[in-house]
C-alpha cells in the first residue's frame, strides 16, 4: 500500500477543485486523466512491465498556494481516492460508455473535459482546448514530443518508429473524499500534519501550509511536477484520518451540494504538471 501526495498546481481554493483533473463522476468514482505527467509515467511503466500496478495505490491532492497579503494562507486536502482501474486513453474512450461518464467526454460540466483525446489512426487527436497552449497536450501522452509526428491541422499525433506512448494512462479512483461535494477541504493539522513531518525527516519547519517544507532559498517547496510517496504504514494512517475527517464534513458540510461548487473553469486550458 502506498499514497502519492501532491499539490494541484492549477487549483488554489482550499475548499473546492477548480480544474478538470481530478473529476468527480459521482459519490463513488473519480476520473483522473491528463495531470501529474511524471507520476502517470511512473505508473504506466509499472503496468507495462508487470501488467498491473506494483501496489495498492492512493492519490491525495492538496490545493495550490493561495498566499496573498489580504487573506489567510490555507492548505487543505481537497481530494483523496484509491485506484480502482487503469486504462489507456484509447481504452477509456471505448469502455467508459455509460451515461454517468458523459461529462468527462462531452463537456457537460466544462468545455475542457478531462478525457481530452480520442483514438485517431494509430495515435490520438485532441478534442478540446485542455492543455492546448504550446501543444502541451502531447506531453500528456509522451515524455518527449520528438517521439511523435504532429499534424497541427488535425491536432493529431502518431508515434515515430521505436517510440511509445509512455504516459498513456488514466484512472478511475474510488471516491474517498472530494471537497466540491461538501464545500470544504480537510484541514492539515494534528495527526495529519505529523504524517508529513514523519515522512520527511530531512525537512525542517514543516507546517500546515508548507507541508513539504522549505527550499534552500527559504521559499515554500511545492514539489512542482513531483509528489511525496508514503509507505504502507503511513498510508494506512493517513487514509484512516482522511476517512474520519470526511465523515465529519459529510455530516456538517459548510455548504450544500451545489452546482456552483461543481462548476469548473470553462476556459481552463492548462497548468497541471
Amino acid at each position: 500500500m502506498r499514497a502519492f501526495v501532491y499539490i494541484l498546481g492549477a487549483s488554489k481554493s482550499p475548499n473546492k477543485i477548480e480544474c478538470p483533473v481530478p473529476f468527480e463522476i459521482d459519490e463513488k468514482e473519480i476520473f483522473f486523466g491528463p495531470c501529474k505527467k511524471g507520476l502517470r509515467q511512473k505508473l504506466k511503466k509499472e503496468v507495462d512491465m508487470n501488467g498491473k500496478l506494483d501496489s495498492e495505490t492512493f492519490f491525495v491532492g492538496l490545493n495550490a498556494s493561495n498566499a496573498k497579503k489580504e487573506r489567510k494562507k490555507e492548505r487543505k486536502i481537497v481530494w483523496a481516492g484509491k485506484i480502482q482501474t487503469h486504462y489507456t486513453f484509447q481504452q477509456a474512450n471505448a469502455k467508459l460508455v455509460s451515461s454517468k461518464y458523459l461529462p468527462i467526454k462531452s463537456g457537460e460540466k466544462t468545455d475542457n473535459f478531462p478525457l481530452h483525446v480520442i483514438p485517431f489512426k494509430n495515435g490520438y487527436q485532441l478534442k478540446n482546448d485542455l492543455h492546448s497552449e504550446n501543444d502541451d497536450w502531447i506531453l500528456d501522452l509522451v515524455s518527449n514530443n520528438e517521439s511523435v509526428m504532429h499534424d497541427k491541422n488535425s491536432k493529431s499525433i502518431t508515434l515515430k518508429k521505436g517510440s511509445s506512448f509512455n504516459r498513456d494512462i488514466c484512472f478511475i479512483f474510488s471516491n474517498i473524499f472530494f471537497a466540491n461535494r461538501f464545500g470544504s477541504g480537510i484541514e492539515i493539522k494534528n495527526e495529519i500534519l505529523d504524517i508529513f513531518k514523519i515522512s520527511q525527516p530531512d525537512k525542517k519547519n514543516i507546517d500546515s501550509f508548507a507541508v513539504f517544507g522549505y527550499r534552500k532559498d527559504h521559499s515554500i517547496d511545492g514539489k512542482t511536477g513531483l509528489w511525496l510517496e508514503l509507505d504502507n504504514q503511513l498510508t494506512q494512517r493517513l487514509i484512516k484520518l482522511i476517512e474520519k475527517q470526511a465523515e465529519k464534513i459529510k455530516k456538517y458540510p459548510t455548504s450544500s451540494q451545489t452546482k456552483t461548487n461543481n462548476k469548473r473553469n470553462k476556459n481552463y486550458q492548462g497548468g497541471c504538471k
